[in-house]
């Protein structure tokens, strides 16, 4: 066989391999490649190609399931405190009892499910102030949630830090 014809054999294996690979859809390099054997029958001078093209299975990541987020009801910025009960205690004349709260604290949360909290919240002259009202707690010193102050005619006369020792706030507001 002479070289002439030994090229275009080889460019004519080639040709078939590449068709082959393109088919597949192979687009770029793997770890398997497409193997080809060539014989040439020197009797009858007829070149033959063979191409295999094993495709390489692609394994995709478990996906992760997330808990699903709690929406919290949307807070209200008070500028002002706002009274929230309605009265029913009999406290002196002139208090006010500022209650300084967070969205989402557990100790005001805490604060929020005892039967003291209720107490307050009945005696008609609760104010709640949120974290968010930030002149108002700095006017007041407010460093930690929840904080209950205590004031007569204005004046701070009690401040309760957590935990809130709601008896002695009742005490003071109903002995004037």
């Amino acid at each position: 066989m002479t070289f002439m014809k030994k090229q275009a054999a080889m460019i004519a294996i080639c040709a078939a391999l590449l068709i082959c690979v393109a088919t597949a859809g192979c687009t770029g390099s793997s770890s398997s490649s497409p193997t080809a054997s060539a014989t040439a029958n020197s009797s009858s001078k007829v070149a033959t190609a063979k191409a295999t093209v094993t495709p390489t299975p692609t394994v995709l990541a478990t996906p992760t399931v997330l808990a699903t987020p709690t929406v919290l009801a949307t807070p209200t910025v008070l500028a002002t405190p706002t009274v929230l009960a309605t009265p029913s205690g009999s406290p002196s004349p002139g208090y006010t009892i500022l209650y300084f709260h967070e969205i989402g604290c557990p100790f005001c949360a805490n604060f929020e499910s005892t039967p003291g909290y209720t107490q307050l919240m009945n005696t008609g002259v609760v104010q709640s102030v949120l974290s968010t009202d930030t002149s108002t707690v700095q006017q007041y010193g407010v460093t930690g949630y929840p904080t209950v102050i205590v004031l007569h005619n204005g004046v701070v006369v009690g401040t309760y830090p957590y935990p809130v020792d709601t008896s002695a706030i009742l005490t003071q507001i109903s002995a004037g």
